[in-house]
């Protein structure tokens, strides 16, 4: 159409300029060269091929009427000639010169629509992302603390007898698998370092696993958490050959294992040390949980027995996986408040928090506290809101009601002496009060 348009617009300049002189249709002796707007216009619209193939085609009719000697045109207008082909060729020379600008901005333009628009879907995806992960976090309580209290609520609604694993494990992996999250894992039961009999519980198609697999072995011969990882193949273990990711073994304070949980499947995102570490911690608990008889275990009214086991895990978790606890001991010294403030002390007791009554061989009551997974904010805090509480109860201070407090905190380099010695020293507990060996 470019191409018709040139041929037709020249050929209506000179219709038009014929119709208007006869005698100069190219406008070239009588006043203003009309005809000129022609290849302008061309030229500006569509370049400068265009605008100089319609000066041409004006200066070929010129040479024409020149040579055929039509009128004026004897007479070879020079300066006709030059301007015409000066105002197609400059005039189109400038409009190819603008377009190659503007192709040039156009170009730019795209490039950045389409990265705003990558920019657009990246940013909404982020979004959608953003609000998923903030309801999942929102609504998933998966902090130590409250998976270990739920655990305990767990176990203490089965209501077991003394042998608990055989009406846990199904409970017990379902919690695990839960938190993990497992795929494909099965509990076995573990009598005297071995594995005894099939599966007491499955999650997932998972098969039976020899008693020969070396990820088992190893985990059974350590006594720890064992897994398929890049630092363990390169210490040189023999775990060849398993199709087992890794190992879980239900470990008690005094380092009898009752149980073995063989992961053989798991998402890869939760397959790193945060999550193992969660899983080890939680079937520590759960074999201090079976190693005693269920109900003395959940009892409210906790006995030394139970004080000590508990202390040797929070022990145990804190020099394995440095998670701190605290060991606190209220010596109520004054026999006049010393009541009250024990039943307060009770009545503020949280989820996992340990407390055990007892009296010294100074003959003054003696409250034990135990914060499990607590650290030196959580012990301020605990301190603070017992404070607010006794002089908004009782109106009176630690001081005034004559509460020492001594304190011990359980973290990676603790031992079971230091525990022992703060007991007998500092709490004047006698080695009958003393279950802590």
């Amino acid at each position: 159409m470019a191409w018709v348009e040139t041929f037709g617009l020249t050929v209506a300049a000179l219709g038009l300029g014929y119709w208007a002189e006869p005698t100069d249709p190219l406008q070239a002796f009588s006043g203003f060269p009309w005809p000129l707007f022609a290849p302008l216009l061309l030229s500006l619209r569509y370049g400068f091929f265009h605008g100089l193939l319609s000066a041409m085609l004006l200066l070929a009719v010129l040479l024409a009427l020149h040579f055929g000697h039509y009128g004026d045109y004897q007479t070879l207008p020079s300066s006709y000639l030059v301007g015409v082909l000066a105002v197609g060729m400059v005039s189109g020379e400038f409009r190819d010169l603008w377009a190659r600008r503007l192709d040039g901005l156009q170009r730019a333009n795209d490039y950045r629509q389409m990265r705003l628009n990558e920019f657009t879907r990246a940013h909404h995806i982020l979004r959608i992302s953003h609000d998923r992960l903030e309801q999942r976090v929102a609504g998933n309580d998966h902090s130590l603390r409250s998976v270990l209290l739920a655990m305990r609520k767990r176990m203490a609604s089965l209501g077991a007898g003394k042998d608990t694993l055989d009406g846990m494990a199904e409970a017990i992996l379902d919690l695990l698998s839960y938190y993990g999250p497992l795929r494909q894992a099965a509990l076995y039961r573990v009598v005297d370092g071995q594995v005894c009999g099939t599966a007491l519980a499955t999650l997932g198609e998972m098969a039976e696993v020899s008693d020969q697999d070396p990820l088992l072995c190893m985990t059974l011969q350590q006594a720890e958490l064992i897994s398929i990882r890049p630092e363990l193949l390169e210490q040189g273990a023999a775990v060849a050959g398993t199709e087992l990711l890794a190992g879980i073994p239900l470990l008690d304070a005094h380092g009898r294992i009752h149980a073995v949980v063989l992961v053989q499947h798991m998402p890869f995102f939760a397959f790193n040390d945060r999550s193992l570490n969660l899983l080890a911690i939680l079937g520590g608990h759960i074999a201090d949980l079976l190693a005693n008889n269920a109900q003395a275990m959940l009892h409210s009214d906790v006995d030394a027995q139970r004080f000590a086991q508990l202390c040797l895990r929070s022990l145990q978790d804190a020099r394995r996986y440095d998670i701190p606890a605290y060991l606190l001991a209220m010596e109520l010294k004054d026999p006049v408040w010393s009541g009250e403030v024990s039943r307060l002390l009770h009545s503020q007791q949280r989820g996992l928090d340990v407390l055990w009554e007892v009296t010294n061989q100074h003959g003054y009551r003696t409250v034990l506290v135990l914060l499990p997974v607590t650290g030196e904010d959580g012990l301020r805090g605990y301190l603070e809101r017992t404070r607010l509480n006794l002089q908004e109860t009782l109106g009176v201070s630690f001081e005034a009601a004559g509460v020492q407090v001594h304190r011990h905190t359980l973290n990676a380099s603790d031992n079971v002496k230091r525990l022992r010695q703060f007991l007998q020293q500092e709490c004047a507990l006698d080695e009958l009060q003393m279950a802590i060996r």
